[in-house]
């Protein structure tokens, strides 16, 4: 946002170009919370990839095998750990561009907004911002308004 004779200018084309590339990067990250199976496989690799949560397991990590058990353990604390940074990412991508669609709309056609309008468009990304500063795994998360004046 830029200031000038009193008058608050914001670029919903910018807007617009950053909301895209948010969904761009939550798909992709929702691509890694589903994992991707065959994705990228060759004939000679036989790769699926798994989801990325507490049940990935290496393939040769049979309980009867000590190392690929002991992996298999770790594998799941990280899964886990990464599960949890992943979906907290995915609702932060999505509260950001769920606040960039109701910005670009309150505009309804004009770049000029009053100072009680930014006042409001400020709270409501307030929730956004409040969950970007809370940790995931931390048990409690905010909830984007998207409200409008």
């Amino acid at each position: 946002m830029s200031s000038g004779a009193g008058v608050t200018q914001i670029d919903t084309t910018y807007l617009d170009n950053l909301k895209i590339q948010l969904q761009d990067l939550q798909s992709q990250v929702e691509q890694q919370l589903q994992g991707l199976g065959t994705t990228g496989a060759t004939s000679s690799t036989l790769t699926f990839i798994e989801p990325i949560t507490s049940s990935i397991k290496l393939a040769a990590g049979a309980s009867s095998f000590d190392a690929g058990a002991a992996i298999n353990a770790q594998l799941s604390k990280m899964g886990g750990s990464v599960n949890d940074q992943l979906t907290w990412l995915d609702e932060i991508l999505g509260q950001m561009a769920s606040e960039i669609t109701t910005t670009v709309a309150t505009l309804k056609g004009t770049e000029s907004l009053n100072n009680e309008s930014v006042d409001q468009l400020m709270a409501d990304f307030q929730n956004t911002i409040n969950d970007i500063n809370t940790p995931a795994g931390s048990g409690s998360s905010g909830s984007s308004s998207g409200s409008s004046s």
